[in-house]
């Protein structure tokens, strides 16, 4: 009869409850968070190499003769390869970006690159689908026309 009396047993399943239901999803959500953010920020660094490296690949000679910025037979690969270069913590993860679209600009001479990574794998599998795409964007200053 004195154990329903003695309010020390309230004030402990109180927290027990309290850290099982709200510290413990809280601290998850927190962790998966980063781990969203951390990934956006590696995809975001690799489209803008991928920009850049592509902005590389386009072909002079046209330039020279026409004024059109067009990529040559390089672009894609040359793109490619500094995704997979600059992805490569993620590849180690499961999760591989890669390039979707390309685009250049002869109004103001930017080359824009899309990136796109399937996160999925990162995070558990009550979580849908979670596609990223970021676009790098490298504008081209020393060709003259």
């Amino acid at each position: 009869m004195r154990l329903w009396r003695d309010r020390r047993g309230y004030s402990m399943t109180f927290w027990a409850i309290f850290i099982g239901v709200v510290m413990v999803p809280t601290l998850a959500l927190a962790i998966e968070l980063g781990r969203y953010f951390y990934a956006i920020a590696e995809v975001q660094k690799a489209a803008d190499a991928a920009a850049v490296a592509a902005s590389a690949e386009i072909d002079p000679k046209v330039f020279q003769d026409t004024g059109s910025l067009v990529p040559t037979s390089k672009t894609w690969s040359n793109a490619q390869s500094y995704v997979s270069l600059n992805t490569a913590g993620l590849s180690a993860k499961g999760v591989h970006a890669f390039v979707t679209n390309i685009q250049v600009s002869a109004g103001d001479n930017t080359v824009y690159v899309d990136v796109s990574a399937d996160l999925t794998i990162l995070f558990p599998s009550v979580v849908p689908r979670v596609l990223v795409t970021q676009t790098g964007i490298a504008k081209l200053r020393a060709i003259t026309h």
